[in-house]
């Protein structure tokens, strides 16, 4: 079972540890939470592709490249993610074990370096980065914001979100929008860079088996008398006024349906872990409402599964339909969604719900990624919960728990893609 360890760099900087002897690699990242903001969301993403293709001491990736391979292999990467309203700007970086290597190196100490390096001390080009790095890593991410597009399933979601929160930050997409990357300039990647780090709460991830001590100084030294402004969003779950409904089409065989529900936001770790189970009951296994009642009964759609997300208060059902069929099968979810607003759930629904989430628990110890994917999703919010904690906490749920948070869930937009 894995321990954590954690502990306070300074105000808005933690370094959380999490040991776990089971691994033959180590896992070290820097994660940087920054409330989503439209001015701001496309020079955060393409920043953090640009901070990880050189640094001043390895100033182009062939001299990176081969720093890694002599930290036998190691590789480096950044990612762009949504939690809640706040957008996610992570550099990973992932190496053996240090009990693998020769001679008894440590490399992890020489990756915290490296992260430092690369974060705090990139290759500017006349006060600026590198034209070419910027021009490449731009191409990249717009191909990768043209790709959400062709993945009709995620685009569709999206829109119900769009929609749904049309006035609201969550609105905004991880990357910005094309516009926005297209004309993003010098000057804004460089004031990204210090916006983030001067006032974006950030967490320092270490997974594995390998001493921290070295990682936590390293970043220590920087952050040591830095003054820091990171600013906490208050959320709230706006009242559903009226339903709004959108229809758009497209060349596609076939058509997606969404809907968007307001829900409670948790007040603490066990309504947190509460309104998951809800949404496993509701639509998160083969053996859910959903899937058994709409899919496999009635026939009404190809797949069909419910996903909630606690930071927002934000819950969506989406499926696959024929175009013939989607008012039948937006009825049919509503009437499941309805029984469970009123605790009709069976026994071996509740059971089988509560077997899925503790397996998913189970499976997310398996990978030193899940771990931190797990940790991660509610670092912001004020109710963070181990694996451990939400296995014992799952047991004790009752049927009558699920009924009371379901009352609060609202149905507040329905989009439909369909073909031409």
């Amino acid at each position: 079972m894995s321990e954590i360890e954690k502990r306070e760099i300074c105000e808005g900087v933690d370094f959380w540890c999490i040991r776990d002897d089971r691994f033959k690699a180590s896992r070290l990242s820097v994660n940087l939470f920054t409330p989503l903001n439209r001015s701001t969301a496309a020079a955060n993403a393409m920043l953090s592709r640009v901070l990880t293709r050189s640094c001043r001491k390895y100033p182009d990736m062939t001299s990176l490249e081969r720093k890694l391979n002599d930290l036998y292999g190691a590789v480096l990467y950044p990612s762009i993610l949504k939690s809640g309203e706040y957008q996610l700007i992570s550099i990973s970086s992932s190496a053996i074990d240090d009990q693998y290597t020769l001679n008894s190196e440590s490399v992890s100490s020489e990756l915290a370096e490296l992260l430092c390096s690369i974060i705090f001390d990139p290759k500017f080009v006349d006060g600026h980065f590198d034209d070419e790095d910027v021009e490449q890593e731009r191409r990249q991410l717009l191909e990768e914001i043209d790709g959400e597009y062709n993945d009709k399933r995620y685009y569709a979601l999206k829109r119900c979100h769009e929609i749904m929160c049309r006035d609201e930050l969550y609105s905004i997409g991880k990357c910005g929008s094309r516009e926005d990357v297209e004309a993003l300039t010098h000057e804004s990647i460089v004031s990204a860079w210090k916006r983030l780090l001067n006032n974006s709460k950030i967490l320092i991830m270490m997974l594995g088996n390998a001493d921290p001590e070295k990682a936590y100084q390293s970043f220590s030294a920087f952050f040591a008398d830095k003054p820091r402004k990171f600013r906490k969003l208050n959320i709230t779950v706006p009242a559903v006024q009226e339903i709004k409904r959108v229809v758009e089409t497209d060349e596609i065989s076939q058509s997606k349906l969404v809907m968007g529900y307001r829900c409670k936001l948790p007040e603490n770790k066990r309504e947190a872990i509460i309104s998951k189970l809800m949404c496993t009951v509701l639509g998160g296994t083969p053996t859910s409402k959903l899937f058994e009642n709409v899919r496999e009964k009635q026939s009404l759609c190809y797949y069909c599964a419910s996903a909630i997300s606690n930071s927002k208060g934000l819950m969506c059902i989406d499926s696959g339909v024929e175009t013939k069929n989607i008012e039948k099968a937006e009825n049919a979810i509503t009437e499941q969604v309805e029984l469970l607003k009123k605790g009709v759930i069976s026994d071996d629904e509740l059971i089988s719900a509560k077997l899925a989430m503790k397996n998913s628990f189970i499976s997310v110890m398996d990978g030193l990624s899940g771990l931190e994917g797990f940790y991660l999703i509610d670092a912001v919010s004020d109710y963070s919960f181990t694996l451990a904690e939400g296995a014992e906490i799952v047991d004790t749920i009752t049927r009558e728990e699920i009924t009371e948070l379901a009352s609060y869930i609202k149905l507040d937009t329905v989009f439909s893609l369909v073909g031409n």
